[in-house]
């Protein structure tokens, strides 16, 4: 609480939304900070700024007389305060002293494992050595770019985002949407290796934030930037459409197996395996999996798009175990005939079956290496971050290339060709015949 031109509030709500963060408000924690606020510059006037902004709720009451204090009365709690000082404390204060201690060291012991030093120690040896500038947030806050350099707060440590504009994998406007931020969970949600963050401290550090102003592990956590933070807790609704998801795959595996059981007999040696048949469609979950999440994660940001990105390297890999699969399971199976057809068609189906493979095989192994080069791979740092800005780069070309002009030909064009004449062509891949 806090008393404001004889106003008492309860800013309990307000300290994460501080400009300045909670430090500011704690300050002044039961005390009256009139003279304070009415010195800050831009209230319109700070008298009624209170009454404006905050709600109802906050308003906890007037602030009192003083009730009257007997001298006699007053004197006698003075000499009792000296007699304790002068006795010391007594045996069971001297317990309850250390037993706090000791709850508040290992309260700190547990934080400090949270910590980001903490779970990447070589971030401690690129900043030794190094004096760090001091900022306050409300500095940090003015450098929100364009025009000034771009400045962002992570894990109390000040940042200045020039040297990563053009190049970093989210975009630029990611990173000017949170210039003169705290933008510790943004960057927690995504998982930064150490890799990335040493290159981080190295290339762009420029100070650390003042220490009456820093927010420890525990405070990150509470605020929602820490490690625990990251993990936070889904909303009712998600929840619900989390446990229909699970519901829906499991009803589906369990409709896949059916379907499998009532279709186990053999087929003819002309035709597919029910084994590869079952690989075709495994592949073609991964083609739309991997499309279809690209696509979302370009539209989403935070928590959202990493769920989505999780989603299409899962779908990715999948589709590179069934086309690897399908090697092997090919040579034991009967190929059936091809459709008849001009001979040009059946040519140029030819050449795409063929790109389909190259390219089901390239999208995959591009992303692998991206990831390789940017978190594993050893040696030169800057080569290492060309090798998987190159594989990014032909990761993206592939796949617009297989979305825009494989996908609308091979699936479109000749399927709807053969479909027009009577031919079977899902049959004809289809595991449930």
């Amino acid at each position: 609480w806090i008393a404001l031109n004889g106003t008492v509030y309860d800013l309990t709500d307000f300290l994460l939304q501080h400009p300045e963060q909670r430090n500011a408000v704690l300050a002044w924690a039961g005390r009256d900070a009139s003279k304070v606020w009415d010195k800050i510059p831009g209230r319109f006037p700070s008298s009624t700024w209170m009454g404006f902004y905050m709600r109802p709720e906050a308003h906890m009451g007037e602030v009192g007389a003083e009730p009257e204090v007997d001298p006699r009365t007053a004197e006698i709690s003075e000499l009792q305060a000296e007699l304790r000082r002068l006795r010391g404390p007594t045996e069971e204060e001297v317990a309850a002293a250390k037993a706090g201690a000791s709850q508040a060291k290992a309260a700190a012991a547990e934080a400090s494992k949270s910590s980001e030093d903490a779970r990447f120690p070589r971030l401690e040896g690129v900043r030794a050595g190094r004096q760090l500038a001091l900022f306050t947030r409300a500095e940090v806050a003015r450098h929100n770019g364009p025009a000034a350099e771009p400045y962002m707060i992570i894990h109390n440590k000040v940042y200045d985002l020039t040297p990563l504009l053009g190049s970093h994998p989210g975009g630029d406007e990611l990173l000017l949407t949170n210039a003169g931020k705290d933008a510790t969970h943004e960057f927690e949600v995504f998982e930064h290796s150490e890799k990335a963050r040493v290159r981080r401290d190295q290339d762009m550090l420029v100070g650390e934030l003042m220490p009456s102003e820093q927010m420890d592990a525990a405070a990150e956590d509470a605020a929602g930037g820490g490690v625990a933070g990251v993990a936070q807790r889904a909303s009712e609704l998600e929840e619900y459409l989390q446990e229909k998801v699970t519901d829906v795959a499991i009803l589906g595996a369990l409709w896949y197996a059916y379907r499998s059981w009532k279709h186990r007999k053999p087929l003819s040696q002309l035709t597919y395996s029910r084994g590869l048949r079952h690989l075709h469609l495994i592949m073609a979950v991964g083609i739309f999996g991997t499309l279809g999440s690209a696509k979302a994660a370009s539209h989403t940001e935070g928590l959202t798009k990493k769920r989505f990105l999780q989603v299409h390297k899962q779908t990715g890999l999948a589709m590179l175990g069934a086309l690897i699969l399908r090697m092997f399971f090919r040579a034991t199976s009967g190929i059936p005939p091809r459709f008849p057809g001009l001979s040009l068609v059946q040519a140029v189906e030819t050449k795409s079956l063929q790109a389909f493979y190259v390219l089901c095989a390239v999208l995959p192994l591009s992303g692998l290496a991206n990831e390789y080069f940017l978190k594993y791979a050893s040696g030169d740092d800057a080569a290492n971050d060309r090798k998987a800005q190159q594989a990014i780069t032909l990761h993206k070309r592939v796949g617009n290339a297989f979305q825009n002009v494989w996908l609308p030909f091979h699936l479109g064009y000749t399927t709807l060709y053969h479909y027009a004449r009577g031919r079977g062509v899902v049959r004809k891949v289809s595991p449930f015949i």
